[in-house]
């Protein structure tokens, strides 16, 4: 097992739309920047602990109320040639909701996105 966390750049796919991102195959990582698919961070087991965590936290204090907890692989639009998949994103009682399924272009209330050391800053 690898400690390697860096993001590496990809041209895997070349340049590509929100959509196609949007399309690509649940198995196919990665988030879209600047049109690119970038390669995303292996998560390491504290991370995942902070993640549950934090996702057991909202839905408890959510309970009864309304609102829900969304994972790690919901596809965010963020800008037209980004997208993210935040660790954890929450829609609270009363506002929007997202689709179903595919491309969710509706911000929610908050975005989760635990960051882990690692060796290199990388931009993204």
């Amino acid at each position: 097992m690898s400690d390697r966390s860096a993001v590496s750049s990809t041209s895997m796919k070349g340049d590509l739309s929100l959509e196609q991102w949007a399309a690509l195959p649940d198995d196919e990582p990665g988030e879209l920047v600047d049109g690119r698919l970038e390669e995303e961070e292996m998560p390491d087991f504290v991370h995942e602990l902070i993640v549950t965590w934090l996702a057991h936290a909202f839905r408890s204090w959510l309970a009864g109320r309304g609102g829900f907890v969304g994972g790690s692989e919901a596809k965010f639009a963020v800008a037209p040639r980004r997208g993210r998949k935040p660790d954890l994103s929450v829609y609270l009682p009363g506002g929007g909701r997202p689709p179903r399924r595919g491309l969710v272009r509706l911000p929610p209330d908050i975005v989760v996105e635990v960051l882990s050391p690692r060796p290199a800053d990388v931009r993204r």
